[in-house]
């Protein structure tokens, strides 16, 4: 997609560079100008010895003139050179700037390894402090508007014992180059009936910026990293495809051709995800980086949306 920084990084660079040209080009003339006006003595009133003196005189202020003009000019070429390493430098420290452009978005999610289906549930086994839980993930058909885009709505629950732990919304959108991207999050984690953490952000706000959580040519990102989660301080999550054509085994079956991507951020450096998606179907596993024992694997797909459990 069109790139909305390097676009104003050509920008200024030509501004600055076209800057110092007039001024080198608006000096010349005026050093003209000065040799110009310099004072004329009549050859006819003075002696060939004077005449020769004056010569010799004029020649060496024209001279000194260009010596000074030479100086004047490499101290803008430097100055120029300062300013645009300036101005690159923090372009540079801007960082991640998606350009999102509304009209380049399509309407639902079909990207083979990410497809919401309304109404779909995926059921996952995983571990809530070392017991056994089940994450559940809806694709509900409900829609918001963020940044002008219109961004289908996802639930997912993580239930042990029967209690609801977490209840999570995301927010996805897919462009036209089958790009599926994550605008928003909405997460409160439960002790029992009291929320005792609210993790939200939303593209647009407070700074946060939407990130790809699924590519639509995998193979013009393997290892290429890329954005997935944007927010200062906060959630500054990379990706990477690290394969094309994985085997992996879950409960649900066994898939091959599947894609192989690594999760990070550096503001957790220690911790790596590694996800499986299969075409088609969508995540199928995914497992923490030493720690493997920590896995989300995917055990059923139904039709139905799951009852709410309790939180008490």
């Amino acid at each position: 997609m069109f790139s909305l920084k390097n676009h104003f990084r050509s920008i200024a660079v030509l501004e600055i560079v076209s800057f110092f040209f007039i001024l080198t080009v608006r000096s010349l003339p005026l050093a003209a100008q000065a040799e110009l006006k310099k004072p004329q003595v009549a050859a006819s009133s003075q002696t060939a010895a004077t005449h020769f003196v004056e010569q010799a005189g004029n020649s060496g202020q024209a001279r000194v003139g260009k010596s000074r003009l030479l100086p004047s000019l490499l101290g803008l070429a430097v100055a120029g050179a300062i300013i645009a390493v300036l101005v690159l430098t923090v372009f540079k420290k801007t960082g991640y700037n998606p350009h999102i452009i509304p009209m380049e978005f399509v309407r639902g999610v079909d990207n083979l390894y990410f497809p919401l289906l309304p109404g779909q549930t995926r059921h996952y086994q995983t571990t809530q402090d070392e017991n056994a839980a089940e994450v559940t993930v809806t694709a509900t058909g409900n829609t918001r508007l963020i940044m002008g885009v219109l961004c289908l709505g996802v639930q997912e629950r993580l239930v042990a014992d029967q209690r609801l732990f977490e209840d999570t919304w995301r927010w996805y959108a897919q462009d036209r180059d089958g790009n599926v991207w994550y605008f928003a999050r909405e997460t409160k984690k439960y002790d029992y009936d009291v929320v005792t953490e609210d993790w939200s952000w939303q593209a647009g706000i407070n700074g946060a910026k939407p990130g790809m959580v699924m590519v639509g040519r995998p193979g013009d990102y393997l290892n290429k990293e890329y954005r997935e989660e944007y927010v200062v301080g906060v959630e500054e999550t990379k990706a990477q495809v690290l394969g094309l054509n994985e085997t992996v085994t879950v409960p649900f079956g066994t898939f091959s051709g599947c894609l192989k991507i690594k999760v990070y951020s550096d503001l957790d450096p220690g911790r790596v995800e590694h996800r499986y998606y299969a075409s088609g179907i969508g995540l199928i596993l995914r497992e923490t980086v030493p720690e493997s024992d920590k896995r989300l694997e995917l055990v059923s797909i139904s039709d139905e949306v799951p009852a709410a459990p309790e939180n008490r």
